[in-house]
């Protein structure tokens, strides 16, 4: 009885006009904390969801509990759940279920063939209400990254990690296998929590450090370890004495959150 109340406090609509700024709220909310992770507005969010050609307003799926949306799923005819987001401060097992469960049945009812869903790799609900939907777990597509512009993406972490900046100085990147197009030579300078980008080269820099974009992309991203590349030559610094400094700066470089690239941001 309990339970049957409880499903009962959480109920299902599809969507409605001006429903996008809410969704995107809450996506905003949900997602932040993830790496590659990109603000939606109300406007984008209607572009890459919404506006999409298997998509319509009867597709998309809305979770209340009285006036506050708490869960949604973009669902596309073509079999792809473009998007679904649920708020964990809820029940999150009912919302996923009810979700999943009208996308089930909307996707039998357009003849769909397949049925296909990204989630984070960690999130232990969508797994078991897909596991009790006997919807089969596979391995992730591949996602490759290529990073346009080094001096800013290293500034912009470290701006991002200020509180922890303990270090000052001035460290000379060198990076090899660059393209025509990409800055290989530049300055990060620390001073008093303040992260600034130096282009003009500099006679002695603190801290110089040699190394590959493939290596640098590796290790920020969490494939490489900072000991590894340095034993293996990958990665080389001067002075070496200098060691607790360059580590202090590694660790701050490295992004530690999990990845997830939600369907709908796929072109």
């Amino acid at each position: 009885m309990q339970l049957a109340e409880k499903l009962n406090e959480y109920y299902i609509r599809t969507f409605r006009q001006r429903d996008e700024v809410e969704l995107a709220q809450l996506f905003n909310r949900i997602y932040v904390n993830f790496a590659g992770f990109v603000p939606r507005t109300p406007q984008y969010w209607v572009w890459c969801c919404l506006m999409r050609p298997d998509v319509n307003k009867e597709s998309v799926v809305i979770v209340n509990k009285e006036k506050d949306i708490v869960g949604y799923a973009v669902v596309g005819e073509s079999g792809n759940i473009w998007e679904l987001c649920y708020d964990p401060q809820y029940n999150g097992k009912i919302i996923v279920s009810k979700l999943l469960n009208w996308a089930i049945k909307y996707l039998e009812k357009v003849r769909s063939d397949y049925i296909v869903l990204d989630a984070p790799i960690k999130d232990d609900v969508v797994r078991e209400v897909c596991q009790e939907l006997n919807l089969t777990e596979t391995t992730p597509s591949s996602m490759f990254v290529s990073i346009l512009d080094f001096p800013k993406l290293i500034c912009a972490i470290l701006v991002n990690k200020k509180e922890m900046l303990d270090i000052d100085g001035l460290f000379w990147f060198r990076l090899k296998g660059c393209p025509s197009w990409c800055n290989n030579s530049f300055g990060i300078n620390i001073r008093a929590k303040k992260v600034s980008v130096i282009e003009k080269i500099v006679d002695r820099p603190e801290i110089l450090i040699d190394t590959d974009i493939f290596t640098l992309t590796s290790y920020i991203f969490g494939t490489e370890n900072i000991l590894k590349v340095i034993i293996t030559s990958k990665m080389r610094f001067h002075p070496f004495w200098k060691i607790r400094k360059f580590l202090n700066l590694f660790s701050l470089l490295r992004i530690k959150h999990s990845w997830f690239r939600p369907r709908a941001d796929l072109g």
